[in-house]
């Protein structure tokens, strides 16, 4: 029974073990080799883990396959490490982005989708408790290095962001679950997830022919420049219509690239921005600046899309609004995000008051100038009422500045007041038309929106549609007045009485009294006419081919204001409403190009003429194919066919003197 006993402890007592096989080799032999195979058992996942990082490539898919499924059980027991080698780890999310957008090739299968989302949260979720346990242990600031635990986060995040953009788990869990690692203790976790929202690590892979579908029928504007007067002035406003109108439209797509389904596709987003806005006023986030400026600009686009209210959000930006501030423009961009119509006005005005302060001001420079004046103009646009009459009027003052940018930005503050609110201006700033409409003129109080009354362009489409229907019927109208021939044949067939002209009784008026009621009928069928609402949108149903010609149609409406008129007139057709995303060009306004130094004077000239060689000058220049000259043939002779030239013998004969003269 001692033996029994003995021999069951020999695989865990390896002394033990050492010394019966010093008595007896022979008899524990067996067990000596099944401690063998133990201890090269602990060498064969290295051996796999080498063999998938030498030749992942050439291996079989299933045998790759089972190879990395034995790494992970492997690991799941601990037994291995986790992977260190960085090419190994892109492998393996290679490897998972690819199995799992096979999966869904055909169509899309949610059970996976949802066990390996919940999957890809757990891991995010149990490394984050994991990190704040350890604070909670430990205390003092949270560690935001990258460990094991890390590393397979961050790799887990990777794979939610680029299947949501290969469109394969763009739903709102997905989202929700990137969120959730806007939250992470990991500042690289953390800045990855916000720079997902915010779109600046998006590809751009849309191509420049899908722009300029949308981009009007320059073929058909040429045409109508030829059939009107041909003058150069003419062509130049046309060519120069075409190129604003081309750059405002790539701006619109550009802005475009932004992740607005996701920020939509949040569950809570007044929840989020105000525990991400805790995050920035709480001292376990020491975060760098950069890393404010990303969370604070998410913010800013989450409360403007979704018209949240964050008051505490305006007065913690009023701390970099300093001329001398980092980044200033972006900071100011993030302030006029944020701003829409149902945020107080007793809010923005200490702000619009600090701007206004340190931005606008006789000691400051005209760039900063121009940011403030721009800054103010956009936050005026989401919210007129927190602008107050003595200030605006201080502000248009600077409408005769000197420098361009500034002028141009207090002129535009001018004719966004002149729309919005023109009582606020001075009698000499609201315009002639604002000034005629100011009686019936009521402006927006605070929560009130003006609803649309009908699809803004609509009235063009339904002039295309008339026009386009004329070329059909007149097919039509010329056979409507005949007659099908009967087949009834009667001897008593009479003449057919046609109606002459000369039998129209013509009535000869005394009185001029006619032609007066006939010009109040014409002007009275012109107001009509004027107030004539379209009915094509209650009448017929627009299809998606009609709103694309829609677009098409007010493209083209714009560019025939701006070559028609000289001056850009505003029309029910153009846009007023604010954008919810603000380019930083936008505040910065336009900037005079700095003079060149010598340097890139050089550099400018030498690359203006590269590929322009033929347009040169030929002097000094070897044409191919010709001969050489007479001088370089002479030049290139032996000097012994020369000798005996008189040139030659006249040099010979010169004295020191001649040779000297």
């Amino acid at each position: 029974m001692g033996k029994r006993n003995r021999t069951a402890l020999l695989p865990n007592n390896l002394p033990q073990l050492q010394n019966l096989i010093k008595r007896d080799p022979i008899s524990y032999k067996r067990d000596f080799l099944q401690q063998y195979r133990h201890y090269e058992s602990h060498s064969f996942p290295q051996q796999i883990i080498s063999l998938l990082s030498e030749n992942y490539q050439i291996l079989h898919p299933n045998l790759r396959k089972t190879m990395v499924q034995t790494l992970v059980l492997l690991r799941n027991k601990d037994i291995i490490p986790s992977v260190t080698d960085k090419q190994l780890r892109e492998l393996l999310y290679s490897y998972i982005v690819t199995d799992i957008k096979n999966q869904n090739a055909k169509h899309k299968n949610n059970k996976l989708n949802k066990t390996l989302q919940s999957f890809m949260y757990t891991i995010l979720q149990g490394q984050q408790q994991q990190q704040q346990n350890n604070v909670k242990i430990g205390g003092g600031r949270i560690n935001s290095e990258m460990s094991e635990n890390s590393i397979a986060a961050k790799k887990s995040l990777d794979v939610c962001i680029e299947l949501y953009r290969k469109g394969i788990w763009n739903d709102a869990k997905t989202t929700n679950v990137i969120a959730e690692a806007c939250f992470h203790q990991v500042t690289k976790i953390r800045v990855t997830a916000i720079q997902f929202f915010l779109g600046s690590n998006q590809d751009q892979d849309d191509d420049s022919s899908e722009e300029e579908k949308q981009l009007p029928n320059v073929k058909k504007l040429q045409h109508i420049n030829q059939i009107n007067k041909t003058k150069k002035s003419r062509k130049r406003k046309l060519e120069k219509a075409l190129v604003s109108i081309r750059k405002k439209e790539l701006q619109k797509h550009k802005a475009e690239n932004f992740n607005f389904s996701a920020l939509h596709l949040l569950n809570d987003p007044q929840g989020f921005s105000e525990k991400l806005f805790s995050t920035l006023t709480n001292s376990q986030f020491n975060d760098r600046f950069e890393i404010k400026i990303l969370s604070l600009n998410l913010i800013s686009r989450i409360i403007g899309i979704h018209k949240l209210v964050l008051l505490n959000f305006y007065s913690y930006l009023q701390r970099y609004l300093q001329p001398h501030q980092r980044d200033v423009t972006l900071v100011l961009v993030i302030l006029a995000q944020a701003c829409h119509e149902l945020v107080p006005p007793d809010v923005l005005e200490p702000v619009i008051r600090v701007v206004a302060n340190n931005f606008v001001s006789d000691h400051c420079a005209s760039e900063v100038m121009t940011a403030g004046l721009n800054a103010i103009r956009e936050i005026c646009t989401r919210q007129p009422l927190a602008m107050d009459a003595t200030l605006l009027q201080d502000l248009t003052e600077y409408g005769k500045d000197k420098n361009k940018g500034v002028m141009m930005a207090a002129r535009s503050l001018i004719g966004l007041f002149r729309e919005i609110n023109p009582e606020l201006l001075k009698r000499k700033d609201r315009g002639k038309i604002a000034s005629m409409n100011l009686k019936d003129f009521k402006p927006l109080q605070y929560g009130e929106v003006r609803a649309m009354e009908r699809i803004e362009g609509i009235e063009l489409l339904e002039e295309y549609k008339k026009q386009s229907s004329l070329g059909d019927d007149e097919h039509k109208d010329e056979w409507a007045e005949w007659e099908i021939a009967s087949d009834d044949s009667s001897g008593e067939e009479g003449w057919i009485d046609v109606p002459s002209d000369d039998d129209q009784d013509i009535v000869v008026s005394d009185s001029s009294d006619e032609e007066i009621d006939k010009n109040n009928v014409d002007v009275n069928e012109k107001n009509v006419n004027e107030e004539k609402v379209s009915t094509l949108a209650t009448t017929q149903l627009l299809t998606p081919a009609d709103f694309a010609k829609l677009n098409e149609l007010k493209l083209e409406h714009k560019t025939e204001q701006i070559v028609d008129g000289g001056k850009r007139k505003r029309s029910s057709t153009q846009q007023n409403e604010p954008s919810d995303i603000i380019d930083v060009n936008t505040i910065t306004g336009p900037r005079k190009k700095a003079k060149q130094d010598y340097e890139e004077r050089i550099e400018s000239i030498k690359a203006g003429r590269e590929g322009r060689e033929k347009y040169g000058s030929s002097k000094g220049k070897k044409v191919e194919g010709a001969s050489t000259t007479n001088k370089e043939k002479a030049r290139n002779k032996a000097f012994m066919m020369v000798i005996h030239k008189k040139n030659v013998l006249h040099k010979k004969k010169m004295s020191l003197r001649e040779k000297q003269v």
